[in-house]
């Protein structure tokens, strides 16, 4: 392999690595901060992007089980690869915009939609820096499987470096016998030998 495309190769691994470690981390920080109000007291509560929008990380974890999963395959298998990371990521693209398009709506819906709440909102505070991060992991994502769909089929896989070029299994070529039969000594002949005085063996 030419010393440009392990570079191509490599830094799509990185950056698939890159997007889906940003992706998910930025999915499990708090969107927003709730403050309830009870008769009694008043409470705060954290709402994370995997409570708004569950796909936002379930995408990073896919991207990094394909960091080990495309050099593993080859071919077909790298564009099929390839192709559903593309899918997936642009899925949750769209699902974050959506929710941060709304964001103090989402958390004050998300809220009144949990299973017994009876408080009442009376704050939401949003931080959309970690939408948009979730989305820029994203596009890192959907950017590299666009490279493993195109240039994937033509990077090496797992252990073809330990392949030699031109062995047996590689050519179908079988190794030549070693011919014996010139080494193997005339009887007759070492007989004639020992009449003429000569020793055989030298």
């Amino acid at each position: 392999m030419s010393r440009p495309m392990r570079r191509e190769y490599l830094g799509t691994l990185l950056l698939l690595a890159a997007g889906g470690v940003l992706g998910l981390v930025s999915a499990g920080r708090s969107w927003a901060m709730v403050h309830l109000r009870t008769s009694f007291a008043e409470s705060s509560t954290a709402v994370s992007g995997n409570d708004l929008a569950p796909l936002v990380s379930a995408v990073p974890l896919v991207a990094l089980a394909a960091v080990v999963l495309v050099p593993a395959v080859r071919g077909a298998g790298r564009r099929v690869a390839g192709g559903l990371l593309v899918l997936l990521a642009g899925a949750a693209i769209a699902a974050t915009v959506v929710v941060a398009a709304d964001l103090r709506g989402r958390v004050r819906q998300w809220v009144l939609d949990a299973p017994g709440q009876s408080d009442s909102v009376v704050e939401v505070t949003t931080y959309p820096a970690w939408p948009a991060l979730v989305m820029l992991g994203s596009v890192m994502v959907a950017v590299a499987g666009g490279l493993i769909a195109l240039r994937g089929p033509a990077w090496p896989g797992m252990g073809s470096r330990y392949e030699r070029p031109g062995s047996a299994r590689g050519t179908g070529r079988q190794p030549k016998e070693l011919d014996t039969t010139q080494s193997k000594p005339n009887p007759a002949e070492a007989w004639d030998a020992l009449d003429r005085g000569d020793d055989p063996t030298a």
